[in-house]
């Protein structure tokens, strides 16, 4: 067999293009002292390898650029190892390549469960970088309370989805902003959100005034851009505001472009704050995934998956993320068998 990559081959500038990626052919690594080879199975594809494209350093969670293969969060199994930790056949969750088979760090990897336990599909879409940027966004960063009033941009996204059940599951009043009707519908009929704004009909200062008339006690922001500056305006006193992601801002050509928040002074008179994160808590990771496995076996967290068939269809399926045409947490297939050790 040969192995299969997806390389960078130019930065992407402006709207995605899929041709910034190129697919190469080469032997199967083996594996160095210390490291392990691992075949991918599933793949996790995010909007933050629309951002880490732009191969500025200071975005990427491991600096890369042209001839590189892109790196993202997936599931595979140990095909040789030269770590003590790890044998042949164990199912790993990480980061590593876009590519079948990779050289990885063990430092970078952890036990995945078995899929007979757990499908990996569900595994990619709650416990992983997802659910630890939903349920650490929240619970660390944001300190949510029952008492709060949350509103959750991008909520009907992987990672919003969640963070929008885990502030139900808190007893919060919640409503979610995302795109189109089916969103909305997917938000009040099957997350059981407490009110939706659909950003493409709407008003979003308008309709954030209308739903929180006391004030927004917690916002937690995937998409940055105008959402912001309608919570500005509309804060209560105390207001945490929780920067996970910026989506309207990846596929923007230069700098020139980006949306410029007017109402940051409010911050100052509503003794509010702002702040971001990186899914990584480091000694408190143990904390956020045992909320995240008391959720899900409560029945209080549910997540929608989008599975793309085939490595080669990941570039053109990275696109999905930004049309909107993804129905859940977007994942790619590469290979449902292993090969020999």
């Amino acid at each position: 067999m040969k192995n299969q990559s997806w390389i960078v081959d130019r930065a992407s500038t402006g709207t995605y293009d899929p041709r910034c990626f190129r697919l190469i052919e080469d032997p199967i690594p083996s594996a160095p002292d210390g490291k392990i080879v691992v075949q991918t199975l599933l793949m996790s594809l995010d909007p933050t390898n629309l951002n880490w494209l732009k191969l500025d350093p200071q975005l990427q969670a491991i600096p890369f650029g042209i001839g590189d293969p892109m790196i993202g969060v997936s599931i595979g199994v140990v095909l040789e190892s030269r770590a003590p930790a790890h044998t042949v056949g164990d199912v790993v969750t990480g980061m590593w390549g876009w590519r079948r088979f990779d050289v990885v760090d063990p430092l970078l990897v952890r036990p995945a469960k078995a899929a007979t336990e757990m499908s990996f599909e569900q595994q990619l879409a709650i416990f992983s970088h997802v659910g630890r940027a939903a349920a650490g966004g929240m619970t660390l960063i944001g300190e949510v309370k029952p008492t709060d009033a949350v509103l959750v941009s991008g909520a009907a996204g992987a990672t919003g989805s969640l963070a929008a059940q885990i502030a139900k599951a808190q007893g919060c009043r919640v409503v979610g902003i995302a795109g189109g009707p089916d969103k909305c519908e997917f938000l009040l009929d099957e997350l059981k959100l407490d009110g939706a704004i659909d950003y493409k009909q709407e008003n979003i200062r308008e309709a954030v005034h209308r739903h929180f008339p006391g004030g927004v006690d917690l916002f937690f922001d995937n998409v940055g851009g105008e959402g912001i500056d309608a919570v500005l305006t509309n804060m209560a006193i105390g207001c945490r505001i929780v920067l996970c992601g910026a989506m309207s801002q990846y596929d923007i050509s230069d700098n020139s472009h980006l949306y410029g928040v007017q109402n940051l002074p409010l911050l100052i008179f509503r003794s509010a704050r702002l702040q971001g994160f990186v899914a990584d808590f480091g000694p408190r990771n143990h904390v956020v995934d045992n909320l995240l496995e008391d959720l899900t076996q409560r029945g209080q967290l549910v997540a929608r998956t989008h599975v793309v068939d085939g490595f080669e269809n990941v570039p053109d399926a990275l696109a999905l993320l930004l049309n909107g045409k993804n129905r859940g947490k977007l994942l790619a297939q590469v290979s449902f068998e292993t090969i020999p050790g």
